[in-house]
């Protein structure tokens, strides 16, 4: 069972980088909106794959960025500036996507990229060290 748990755990964070290719691919077409949230949903399947390892499975977008920020940030398995990035990029998915009037800049929408993107790697670096599971 421990090692089907880690399994699922390690497919959720390498569907998460299949998303944040796809997040870079459209940042380079100038698909600002899609791109983030691209960045958003990768980052979402990571953090979903280690609140797994942590025996947790929240339902939703927002009960798994409070999780995330109950029992990862806080308990100090990520450092907080890092950790913040889940709920940046919640934010800004929710904007991207239905905000009408709101319109992204290639900058900004590189640093919504660049936060999914290390937020990915520090929970890769949890999972590796406190779960020993390769990538």
């Amino acid at each position: 069972m421990e090692k089907e748990i880690k399994e699922i755990a390690r497919q959720l964070v390498m569907r998460g980088e299949e998303k944040l290719l796809s997040a870079k691919i459209l940042l380079d077409k100038d698909r600002y909106d899609d791109s983030i949230s691209r960045s958003y949903y990768a980052a979402l399947l990571a953090a979903r794959g280690l609140l797994y390892l942590l025996g947790l499975s929240p339902k939703s977008h927002s009960g798994t960025v409070t999780m995330f920020g109950l029992r990862v940030i806080k308990e100090g398995l990520i450092d907080v500036k890092i950790g913040k990035n889940l709920n940046e990029l919640f934010e800004a998915r929710e904007t991207s996507d239905y905000a009408v009037l709101v319109f992204y800049s290639n900058d900004k929408t590189r640093e919504y990229y660049e936060k999914a993107a290390d937020l990915i790697e520090a929970i890769k670096k949890v999972m590796t060290a406190k779960f020993e599971i390769s990538f």
